[in-house]
């Protein structure tokens, strides 16, 4: 089973304009993945640069057709861009923007799915940032891995999880877990990333890592955080094959 990962487009003008997004969706779609997992910060973060509009992101982005799917979850900056969503807990803009154009949005949630004959289950977990700039805390999130996972015991289990950090902490089940978040440092500097908003430092900032039987892949993303520049880290469309 081939599973495409698309993380963190944050879309703004002029690094990652409409006509970009629309290029990796054609680049996307030509994968020929089974499925496509979009793994949250959607909005652009770059001060100076005008993000894209939530509909106009997901407009494109309903344009990606894959037979199992296409699957969502949100990202931190995506709670960041809405925070009266944070403050009452309805669905944010970019939820109800995906949702309208028909990409389901996995919010601590999951759905069992068939592969040639094997069934498994695909569980999204809210993002465990989504509220650090609204609340004291400071890894305050919207995350509910209990909700996430219900019903899926002893069954494999592949979760969508925007920062890569709840994977120590999962049961044996959940076979993959896939993550963005990272950007895998975004700049890399002689073998070294400097800064990974991770509590775990760079022990998760990119790749595919496995412990015990548990398997991670986190993507390199697409965009860029804060200033835009990446060094030794091009953005990627990253790509898994489950056997």
């Amino acid at each position: 089973m081939r599973i495409v990962m698309i993380a963190d487009l944050h879309a703004c003008r002029p690094w990652m304009s409409a006509a970009r997004v629309e290029r990796i969706v054609a680049q996307a779609n030509a994968l020929d993945g089974d499925m496509i997992v979009l793994l949250g910060d959607y909005v652009g973060h770059i001060p100076l640069s005008p993000a894209l509009r939530p509909a106009e992101v997901a407009g494109l982005l309903a344009s990606l057709k894959a037979p199992m799917g296409v699957w969502a979850v949100q990202g931190n900056h995506d709670w960041y861009d809405d925070p009266a969503a944070a403050a009452d807990g309805r669905p944010t803009i970019w939820h109800a923007a995906l949702e309208d154009q028909g990409i389901a949005v996995l919010e601590n949630r999951n759905v069992q799915l068939d592969h040639n004959g094997v069934t498994f289950a695909l569980a999204g977990l809210g993002s465990q940032r989504g509220l650090a700039k609204l609340s004291t805390a400071k890894r305050a999130g919207v995350d509910d891995i209990t909700a996430a996972l219900a019903g899926t015991e002893g069954m494999p289990t592949i979760l969508l999880a925007h920062e890569p950090d709840v994977f120590p902490d999962l049961p044996d089940h959940v076979a993959l877990t896939l993550s963005g978040h990272t950007h895998g440092g975004q700049i890399k500097l002689f073998g070294r990333t400097p800064v990974v908003p991770s509590r775990y430092g760079s022990r998760y900032a990119y790749g595919h890592m496995v412990e015990g039987a548990r398997h991670l892949v986190v993507s390199g993303g697409l965009g860029c955080t804060t200033v835009p520049l990446r060094i030794g880290v091009p953005p990627e469309i990253t790509v898994v094959e489950v056997s």
